[in-house]
């Protein structure tokens, strides 16, 4: 076992000469004339360095606690002592390279008298002295230590985690927040040592890399398990099955990682137990695998939505690539099982679900013998059909809960009811879950299994939309038993019942939650109360309106007689459940789940009870049952369709975190919907063809909650991020209003403003802009420049005005915007408070620095108390204060600790955006590089590049590399590269965003900010031409700020400011 007090007393002598030599760097720079900044960087660090001593001392006492009976496995604490061992070594280094610092440094300032010195006096005896040289080799190998501590750190807090997991079956929820992020990305910081040692002969370093590649190595835990549904208790027969499963796909492989990828298909007849197997199989050998995976392959769109909810966890962007890509990124220490469920469908073909890697395993159930070739591992696939017969009975009686031990009789009838449905094992669950309920005995229920039979052969072929198999007739005759019992109950709860089962059948069949129903019920009531508002805000603060034309009261007729006539016989209706107050509406919808929950046709997928599913094939009958015609199920899914859309709010309404995480959730629905009415129309266009009719029909006419429908259900697609099929909903509306309101209608330029959102979301920042103007022009005329409306607009156009680099412009417009939101809504206004923050960023570009982060505080605080700290407005609020206070301290007007208050928000900022949206989300690429920003100028450059340059290249890809979003990233990577004297990279870098942006924006401040960086490289340099570079970045800033008196201006005519020798913080 490692020696506890050694590594306490190591820690503790690096941090008693870090403190002395802290101490000694600040009492030294107080002295100086100028404040030199080489030593400013030294200070910070050496105050980084102590950060991390700090952390190894708690850890080394949470490792070693006194008095302590937790056992941990013989291999867990060899590897435990032996990285501690590493960390005593690299402590005891590092303590040696402090104090020889410390040593060089206090002989500069004895030479200088300690007191007033120049720093051209100290950096000239350096040079005579030999010593420069000796200091910056002495700190880079004090950086390379501090990243050797970071590793070890990270690889015993990882080992730390899993003994306390061990005793206590708890994650390491109680180490700080500080240990639990150094624990994370153990293999980049093995990777980035790695590339220093190639460069140096440094034994330390070899064996922290040694010890933490041990950690590396060890197979995770189970941490993650997502399963299509969960195991029945009464879960009968396929022992044999499970064991060879096991030994196939559970057993770890003699090569790590194995040769071929491990998968294996179950096939069968629907009803067959394909799913309840495979979750059968997870819950056994969950501890076997780091992460149990499922994708429900029905179609594209479902596997789409699959992948979209793994990204949450892989923190990627919500694709299927991203998420392949990250399930290939883990290595054969995080062991993952897939589970591919329902891959029935040749329109998608289940290999485009496989992720590209040899070190997870793949379990695939179908209906499609085809898939079977997708095995590669043991028999490589199983076919089910019916259970055998012993088990068919004995789950039957399970199921109904028949007393044990079973009769004889019992055990005959149940072989006979078996018999009768094949032995299907879904059919006979919902036998017995009918016996159960006592709708009929086990000496009855093949009489009403046959009539049910029957029934189904009457009606099944003239009325159905599909025609029904034989085996799916087997399994929906107990359906429909259950069915028509709960129908003959004739109470409120079974209608009820049979209307949610309708409902549910035009939902996705999983994640169904209760809140979709309790906001339906609410909303209205909502909605109607802010238009009222709205109404009397247009009323108070509208100019008076000008005498309307005749022609203008024609074209208002005409538009009212038309809708009038569009949505006659249009006239939404719901489910009498809807009907219900609010106080009781609740309970009457739980008393109607609870009947379809008791009888099986729904199951919870929550502890609370709040969130139901439904098999596919009792979906597919609920949907389609032979009794349910084509008219029927039109009007079920338009029922569903408003449900859903009464469900949704419109902002400002809907603009809380909850509403975004919920109109997120409601995807896969909306999706369904969708699709299933697109399935019926064509259905019935089919029907008309086959008439063959003298007048044609006209398809459903478009009324005005058709239209707030497409608008509600495009919020969901933007929430989701499929931004292309909100804008094709938004577009469509947005035509249709024009054409037929004008775009001086509130409905028009509410449309618009939804529509230039979703632009902007999709870096179309001229088309959003563009039409941002035309609202704001149509709402000022119809409302007047001081309405609420036109001022909220002002907001989004100044902001616009702002990415578009007319700094100016934008600040004119914002601060009319902010004034006029202060008036009419007050300073503590949602919406008052984000034109507050877009106000904030243009007094920044304007080199107001202390105005910018003083709004800026104020817009965060308040944001973040009226909607959460997590919610995308105040996120973006901290991201606008962050860069306030690093522009402030960038531009040597700031204040001592801005740079570290930047750092902290910022870090904040993207850990929260990188958990809500995954790290390929444009808005956590922003946050990203504006973090590595931050950190370049502190000096941590290869840290700055690791979170930058990922995403930055996926943008490349994305958007191509001469979109103006990638030539932002690309600005600042050549500054990024510049803070670690690698010029002649930024160099090249920097002239090629010139030379793009030359073109369309040769104006644009990020044109301009390159010019000045380029001209800063060529300087350091000596290589190049700067005359007429520095010319043009001058006119162009004169130009941009109109005056040759702007700060910006003056900044750049200071003659220091490109010297080659002068420091430069400005990232």
């Amino acid at each position: 076992m490692a020696d506890a007090f050694s590594i306490l007393a190591g820690a503790a002598g690096l941090a008693d000469v870090c403190i002395r030599l802290g101490k000694f760097l600040k009492d030294a720079n107080h002295g100086f004339r100028v404040v030199d900044q080489e030593l400013e960087d030294l200070f910070k660090e050496i105050t980084s360095l102590q950060s991390v001593n700090a952390s190894i001392e708690e850890l080394v006492r949470r490792s070693y606690p006194e008095k302590s009976t937790a056992e941990t496995s013989p291999n867990l604490q060899q590897i435990l002592d032996t990285n501690w061992q590493a960390t005593n070594g690299t402590l005891s280094s590092c303590q040696l390279v402090v104090e020889r610092i410390e040593a060089i440094l206090k002989d500069v300032v004895n030479v200088g008298s300690g007191k007033h010195i120049k720093r051209d006096q100290i950096r000239k005896w350096m040079k005579q002295q030999s010593r420069e040289e000796e200091l910056n080799t002495l700190r880079g190998k004090l950086k390379q230590y501090q990243l050797a501590l970071q590793l070890s750190l990270s690889a015993v807090a990882i080992i730390d985690s899993r003994t306390s997991q061990q005793a206590t079956h708890n994650a390491h929820s109680d180490l700080s927040t500080s240990i639990q992020n150094l624990g994370a990305g153990l293999k980049s910081k093995i990777e980035s040592l790695e590339s220093i040692v190639k460069r140096s002969a440094d034994k330390t370093l070899d064996s922290v890399i040694e010890s933490a590649q041990e950690v590396m190595a060890l197979p995770q835990p189970n941490t993650h398990f997502f399963t299509p549904q969960s195991v029945s208790s009464n879960f009968t027969g396929r022992e044999k099955e499970l064991k060879v499963l096991r030994e196939c796909l559970a057993t770890r492989s003699s090569t790590i990682p194995p040769e071929v990828q491990k998968r294996f298909v179950v096939f069968g007849l629907a009803g067959s137990g394909k799913t309840q197997f495979c979750c059968k199989f997870a819950a056994d050998n969950k501890q076997s695998f780091w992460g149990v995976f499922w994708i429900n392959a029905t179609s594209k769109e479902h596997a789409e939505q699959s992948f979209s909810t793994i990204s949450t966890i892989g923190k990627v962007a919500p694709s299927q690539t991203a998420v392949k890509s990250w399930f290939s990124s883990l290595g054969p220490e995080q062991p993952w099982l897939l589970i591919i469920d329902n891959a029935d469908g040749e329109s998608f073909p289940a290999h485009d679900c496989f992720p590209d890697s040899t070190s997870g395993t793949i379990l695939i159930t179908t209906k499609n013998p085809m898939l079977k070739t997708q095995g590669t591992v043991g028999p490589r696939y199983f076919e089910f059909d019916g259970l055998d017969e012993g088990n068919s009975a004995e789950l039957l009686l399970k199921t109904a809960d028949e007393p044990v031990p079973w009769i004889a009789a019992s055990r005959d009838l149940a072989h006979a009811i078996a018999k009768a449905l094949g032995y299907l094992p879904l059919a006979l669950i919902h036998a017995g879950t009918a016996i159960l309920a006592k709708l009929c005995t086990l000496e009855t229920y093949l009489e009403f299994f046959e009539k049910s039979w029957d029934r189904i052969r009457r009606v099944k072929e003239p009325n159905a939309t599909t025609l029904i198999s034989g085996t799916d007739a087997t399994i929906y005759s107990s359906w429909e038993l259950i069915y028509n019992h709960i129908s003959s109950k004739k109470t409120i709860a079974s209608e009820d019942a049979l209307d949610l089962l309708r409902m549910f059948a035009f939902l996705d069949r999983q994640q169904i939650k209760i809140s979709i129903f309790l906001r339906a019920v609410s909303n209205p009531r909502m909605e109607s109360s802010d238009t009222a508002i709205k109404e009397s805000e247009r009323k108070e603060y509208s100019k008076p309106m000008p005498k309307r034309t005749p022609a203008q009261k024609l074209k208002t007729l005409v538009l009212r007689i038309v809708t009038l006539l569009s949505e006659l016989g249009h006239r939404p209706f719901l489910p009498k459940i809807f009907s219900e107050s609010d106080d009781f509406f609740p309970i009457r919808l739980k008393k109607g789940l609870n009947e379809l929950s008791q009888l099986s046709l729904i199951s919870t997928n929550s502890y609370s009870g709040d969130c139901y599913s439904m098999h596919a094939a009792v979906h597919l009958w609920a949907r389609q049952r032979p009794e349910m015609t084509l008219v029927e199920q039109a009007v079920w899914c338009h029922m569903t369709a408003t449900i859903l859309s009464r469900a949704i709010l419109l902002p400002p309404l809907g603009d809380t975190e909850e509403d975004e995480i919920f109109r997120r959730d409601l995807l896969p629905h909306v999706r369904h919907v969708q699709q299933v009415e697109r399935t019926i129309q064509t259905a019935f266009a089919r029907n008309r063809e086959s008439r063959h009719k003298l007048w044609p029909t006209l398809d459903p006419p478009i009324t005005r909650d058709r239209l707030l429908q497409l608008t509600k259900f495009s919020l969901v697609y933007a929430q989701g991020h499929q931004l292309e099929e909100a804008e094709k909903l938004q577009k469509y509306v947005a035509e249709f209003a024009i054409k037929y309101l004008g775009k001086r209608h509130p409905k028009t330029i509410g449309i618009m403003r939804l529509l230039s959102g979703t632009y902007w979301q999709l870096a179309q920042v001229d088309t959003a802009v563009d039409l941002q103007k035309q609202s704001l022009d149509a709402c000022n005329e119809l409302f007047g420049p001081d309405h609420p409306e036109t001022l909220q607009i002002m907001h989004s156009y100044g902001s616009g005005l702002w990415l578009q680099g007319r700094i100016l412009e934008a600040r004119r417009v914002l601060t009319t915007a902010v004034e006029g939101l202060k008036e009419t809504l007050g300073s503590d206004h949602i919406e008052t408070l984000k034109a507050m923050s877009g106000l904030g960023r243009a007094f920044s570009k304007d080199f107001e620095f202390t105005k910018a982060v003083k709004i800026q505080i104020e817009a965060f605080a308040g944001l973040k108390t009226k909607l959460g700290p997590s919610h995308s407005s105040t996120l973006e609020a901290m991201d606008n204060l962050a860069m306030a206070y690093f522009d402030r301290a960038a531009y040597r007007q700031g204040q001592p600790g801005d740079v570290d208050r930047a750092l902290e928000i910022q870090s904040e900022v993207f850990a929260k955006r990188v958990e809500k949206l995954g790290r390929q989300h444009y808005h956590t690429l922003w946050a990203a590089l504006n973090l590595a920003r931050i950190k370049a100028v502190r000096g941590e450059v290869e840290e700055a590049l690791s979170i930058f340059l990922p995403g930055h290249a996926q943008v490349g890809r994305d958007m191509g590399e001469t979109h103006f979003i990638y030539l932002f990233g690309e600005l600042h990577h050549g500054r990024i590269l510049m803070c670690a004297n690698r010029h002649k990279e930024a160099e090249q870098i920097l002239s090629k965003v010139v030379d793009i942006h030359q073109k369309d924006r040769r104006r644009h401040p990020d044109r301009l900010l390159a010019m000045f960086s380029l001209i800063k490289c060529r300087n350091v340099l000596g290589t190049g031409e700067t005359a007429t570079l520095l010319q043009d970045l001058i006119e162009g800033s004169k130009e941009v700020f109109e005056s040759d008196d702007h700060p910006a201006v003056k900044y750049l005519l200071d003659g220091r400011i490109l010297s080659k020798d002068i420091s430069e913080l400005l990232i």
